[in-house]
């Protein structure tokens, strides 16, 4: 019986695999650096550089920082690109709150629609149909990141390359942020029947790729408590599955303390206390455990805390109750 508790413990802290950590570029620079990079370009005359430069500072933020639109809209101008630069003085038009009071950007955009000859601005067809992609991705809500790259954050990345520097771009990350912040909370929560998250190490270490794809946007504020609370999970798994029990305790204490409850913390906790066979602290925290995941929906769970108080009671020579919970578990099988 023994031999069996104990096999069907390891299975308990083994979760199936799911992604690998799919690479992602490394964001070197702010909005304001490659807007001073984009100045630097233009007063060298390098105006098509200096255009890929601030449409770099309008992907990193889109709402918040307007002048890119303008000096975007002026390096265009240089260029002879009139219906380009007429495009993006709307669009600063659009995001700047006191752009219509600018009576030196009213001229600018006065003229270059006049030199435009209302030449309609057409977007690259290629870019087109990467936004298409992404938007029907997107709409279809997720995946947001996934192994396979047909994902949401996949096509974003191919859209950025492709130079798609625009206002909606906001809209779109706003999405990004709330799909893909729905899409950890699901990973990181047990589902019905399941004590813990199906996420071995590597999941774990794949939950802070995404929260680190989540910050990119900084427009967008996420819940950064929640998110800085389920980090401090994934450490503590990290940690137990490395056999770091010292890093581990401290990061799931911590995350136990996070309101709303985070059941996987909970269940990370116990786990821990199991393997360093601190019984007392055990038992003492089964019960709140388990109301915790009956008050967060996930049902179909007793018999792991059954089986949990069965081997607590076991390893401090309580047969008789141990014999009892075990009873309990089959009997909630």
């Amino acid at each position: 019986m023994i031999s069996v508790l104990n096999k069907l413990f390891k299975s308990l802290v083994l979760a199936t695999s799911l992604l690998c950590i799919v690479s992602m570029d490394a964001q070197a620079q702010t909005a304001q650096e490659f807007f001073d990079q984009g100045n630097a370009l233009y007063n060298q005359k390098k105006f098509a550089e200096a255009v890929a430069s601030y449409g770099r500072a309008i992907q990193l933020q889109p709402q918040s920082f307007p002048k890119a639109y303008l000096n975007c809209a002026r390096a265009y101008s240089m260029l002879k690109n009139y219906p380009a630069s007429a495009q993006y003085y709307s669009y600063y038009q659009a995001v700047a709150p006191d752009a219509d009071s600018d009576r030196k950007f009213k001229a600018e955009f006065k003229a270059v629609e006049h030199k435009a000859k209302k030449e309609p601005y057409v977007r690259d067809s290629a870019q087109t149909a990467i936004l298409n992609q992404l938007m029907t991705v997107l709409n279809q809500n997720g995946p947001y990141m996934a192994r396979q790259g047909n994902s949401v954050m996949a096509h974003y990345d191919i859209l950025m390359r492709s130079g798609y520097a625009e206002p909606d771009l906001y809209n779109i990350q706003r999405k990004i942020v709330g799909g893909l912040s729905s899409e950890i909370d699901t990973d990181t929560t047990p589902p019905p029947g399941q004590p813990m998250p199906n996420l071995d190490r590597t999941g774990w270490e794949y939950v802070h790729t995404k929260i680190s794809r989540l910050r990119q946007f900084v427009d967008v504020q996420p819940d950064n408590e929640r998110l800085n609370a389920i980090e401090t999970m994934a450490t503590a798994w990290e940690s137990y599955y490395r056999g770091d029990y010292d890093t581990a305790r401290t990061a799931f204490e911590e995350a136990c303390k996070f309101k709303p409850d985070m059941p996987a913390a909970h269940w990370g906790r116990l786990m821990l206390n199991f393997q360093l066979e601190k019984n007392d602290v055990l038992l003492d925290q089964i019960e709140a455990a388990e109301k915790i995941y009956k008050d967060a929906g996930i049902t179909n769970t007793s018999q792991y805390f059954s089986l949990l108080r069965a081997q607590a009671y076991r390893n401090i020579g309580d047969i008789s109750r141990s014999l009892e919970w075990l009873s309990a578990m089959q009997g909630a099988l």
